[in-house]
């Protein structure tokens, strides 16, 4: 029997193509989270759940040529688009493995981070992937994460679609054992691994009228549709209605609509 694809949001290439996007918008809060860790050049680090991209160019950079990257992705697909977007760069010291980000067979106490970007938000048992990033790290060694907290977001004036998509998203989150507040309980995920010296930095992020992340209630719901019918939680005519509703709402730039995010990183005990 075909195993079902736990991965909230799914692999279709639409959802490969917002990734993508996802990639060169979150750049810069990525960045900035590698500065204050202090990926230094010759380290040694693992993205979790990098997608078609992720954070390997960020992270190829700070390592340098001395350093490797080794990233860590589910997706058939996602793993042949991010070789391809490696070979395109010409980034030589970062390799992409296909497989399961809770049990990746690498060598434990050998890496100085181990990371992931909105992957927690995604898939469910979360602790036993940041277990496994906590195993992975050396001594000293630090595990930052960046998630999203579906309790936090927000439009103004308030609209009856969004709050629609919102209730379905969270009940579909629920029945698939994924946690949709997963942003406030990082800390408190890392503190569990093991990991000290824990430091929090809140993101709020306000997606004005032209922002490039503005619609990103929309593309989640036009990638989740059949999931969302599948599983009774809306109605096929509920959703086109509701959609069309939300889309109107979005295109007013006098409405606001914000999302929250949260950082976190800890270090390994020496």
């Amino acid at each position: 029997m075909e195993q079902r694809d736990q991965y909230f949001m799914g692999h279709s290439s639409a959802e490969q193509r917002r990734l993508q996007q996802q990639a060169g918008e979150l750049a810069g809060e990525s960045a900035a989270l590698f500065d204050e860790i202090g990926v230094a050049p010759g380290a040694r680090v693992v993205e979790f759940g990098c997608g078609p991209q992720g954070c390997l160019e960020l992270l190829s950079d700070r390592v340098g040529e001395s350093g490797t990257v080794v990233g860590i992705e589910m997706s058939e697909e996602a793993v042949a688009l991010a070789r391809a977007f490696l070979a395109d760069h010409k980034i030589g010291n970062v390799e992409v493995h296909q497989g399961d980000a809770k049990a990746t067979g690498l060598p434990r106490g050998t890496f100085d981070l181990a990371t992931a970007r909105l992957v927690l938000v995604n898939v469910p048992a979360p602790e036993a992937l940041v277990a496994e990033m906590a195993a992975l790290v050396k001594p000293g060694g630090a595990v930052a994460l960046h998630e999203a907290d579906w309790g936090m977001n927000l439009c103004d004036p308030p609209s009856e679609a969004w709050d629609v998509f919102q209730a379905a998203f969270i009940a579909y989150s629920h029945a698939n054992e994924i946690d949709p507040f997963i942003g406030r309980r990082i800390p408190r995920l890392l503190r569990a691994a093991g990991l000290d010296d824990v430091r929090v930095r809140p993101l709020i992020h306000l997606y004005e009228a032209g922002h490039s992340r503005r619609r990103i209630f929309v593309q989640f719901a036009r990638n989740l549709r059949d999931r969302i019918l599948a599983q009774g939680l809306m109605r096929d005519s509920e959703f086109v209605e509701a959609l069309a509703e939300l889309e109107r709402h979005l295109d007013d730039p006098t409405t606001l609509v914000v999302w929250p995010y949260f950082q976190a990183w800890a270090r390994k005990p020496q």
